[in-house]
């Protein structure tokens, strides 16, 4: 019984420290509110389940975030849809309702809108890596466990990435063109 009320407790800080930060990224990779809440119920389902395999608890983010692509992959496979999967990204920002804060959110939106599309034209390793960085907040030693490449491969990806998407990103604004 005390090991079972030990597990509830660990697992209930292990949930809240991670939480946020992995539905952040699920979301981002699905871009639905609802797919998001059942991935990640199912990733934290099957980490309590297992919480007494995983020998370094304190490494258990490694654990979480694969668990939680893995999941993100299994809805596409079902779905059948992976080539729309980052059209139309939505924000739950909440802004004041006046002129100025709706033109912030409008920018916001409209400025996640053109990155999201963008990313969809990228590898999936080069698409990954941006989210789990750029959403996600994990650190670039962290990346590279959790996909198995090398930091200075997690680095090196990013910086195209994020040159791609500024030179396209800067195109379309200041241009108005697609390439």
């Amino acid at each position: 019984m005390a090991k079972e009320v030990s597990n509830i407790i660990e697992f209930t800080l292990i949930y809240n420290r991670h939480k946020v930060y992995l539905f952040n990224y699920v979301k981002k990779m699905v871009n639905n509110l609802s797919a998001a809440e059942d991935i990640i119920q199912i990733v934290f389902l099957k980490f309590y389940e297992n919480l007494e395999l995983i020998r370094e608890k304190d490494k258990c983010e490694f654990w979480l975030f694969k668990t939680a692509r893995n999941e993100v992959f299994n809805y596409y496979r079902s779905k059948k849809n992976k080539a729309s999967c980052f059209e139309n990204a939505d924000t739950d920002e909440i802004l004041p309702i006046d002129d100025e804060g709706t033109e912030i959110l409008f920018d916001r939106k409209e400025m996640n809108s053109i990155i999201m599309n963008e990313l969809n034209s990228f590898p999936d390793e080069q698409r990954d890596v941006y989210l789990l960085k750029e959403y996600s907040g994990l650190s670039y030693k962290e990346i590279a466990g959790l996909m198995n490449i090398d930091e200075e491969l997690v680095k090196s990806r990013l910086f195209k990435i994020r040159r791609k998407l500024a030179d396209k990103v800067s195109k379309i604004l200041f241009y108005g063109v697609k390439s």
